[in-house]
Order: structure tokens, then sequence, then C-alpha cells
């Protein structure tokens, strides 16, 4: 019986834009620690929650802007409504 290798890529869904975003690469004002986890939580292990690629997948990069961190969400869809190109 053969056994499923399972590769660290197939759970994580790392963020191909680590190298230009501002908050990953600590261009933002934000409190170390909580940098720290909010990197891990998003950028290396989930994208698609984080606020500021939710806005730039939707609605474009120039909606996102240094004020948006990746826990926003709700302010994430609150842009992303009012932005939508119809």
């Amino acid at each position: 019986m053969r056994q499923k290798v399972c590769y660290i890529n197939d759970i994580m869904d790392i963020c191909e834009r680590l190298e230009k975003c501002p908050f990953y690469q600590d261009k933002m004002i934000i409190e170390t620690g909580l940098g720290t986890i909010l990197k891990k939580k998003y950028c290396e292990s989930n994208k698609n929650e984080c606020a500021r690629y939710m806005v730039l997948q939707t609605i474009g990069a120039e909606y996102v802007d240094n004020t948006l961190f990746p826990h926003m969400k709700d302010r994430a869809y609150e842009l992303i409504q009012m932005n939508k190109k119809n």
C-alpha cells in the first residue's frame, strides 16, 4: 500500500506577494509581536483570508493602502463593496 506524501505547501497557502507587500516587509507601523503573529497566520499560511490580498484580488492594488492590515476583513469587504466595478 502506497502512502500519500504531504508537502508543507500542500497544506499552507503562502502568499506570492511577500517580497512586494509593505506589511510583510515591515514598512507599516505595527507592534512587532502582533506583526509576527499576523504574518504567520495570513502571509505564510492562509493568504486568501488576508484583507490586503482580498482587496488586491477583487478590485485591484490601487485600493490596498498602508492602513489596511491582514486581519481587517470587515474593512476589506467595505472597500470591495464600495469600489466594485459592475
